[in-house]
């Protein structure tokens, strides 16, 4: 019976960690995406979050407009309509920042962004933005 408990150890040991996959590698962020705000925009906010029914125009979710001209104005140093103890960007702190709590999923309240889309957007994605936020989310 000894025999057979050493057997299975070294088996179970020989497996490298219980048959756990590694992690995918992370997808790169679109083409070109830098941490700037004009980037951003380009590439996030406009295709995936400025669209009809979504975050555009009079009647935007959350009262959050972000189409081009109005992005930086409605995020930065804003709190959230959802919930006034939490502001949308904090120049410097992306951790506290409640528009990464919804690219995330970490939110703690109302569903993750964007909405239409796959869950999330690609974490590489969405270290940019979190680089943007602490670069000061300046409005470039």
């Amino acid at each position: 019976m000894r025999w057979i408990g050493v057997a299975l150890v070294l088996a179970l040991a020989a497996c490298g960690g219980g048959g756990e996959d590694a992690p995918p590698p992370a997808s790169p962020p679109p083409q070109g995406m830098q941490p700037t705000l004009a980037s951003i925009q380009a590439n996030v906010f406009t295709p995936s979050c400025a669209k009809s029914g979504c975050h555009t125009g009079v009647g935007a979710q959350a009262g959050l407009v972000l189409d081009a001209s109005a992005s930086w104005g409605n995020l930065v140093n804003v709190p959230s309509s959802q919930n006034m103890l939490l502001t949308r960007v904090i120049p410097g702190n992306p951790d506290g920042s409640f528009l990464i709590h919804k690219l995330e999923g970490s939110q703690s309240i109302g569903g993750p962004m964007p909405a239409d889309g796959p869950p999330f957007l690609q974490q590489a994605t969405v270290d940019v933005i979190r680089l943007w936020i602490l670069n000061g989310a300046l409005d470039n």
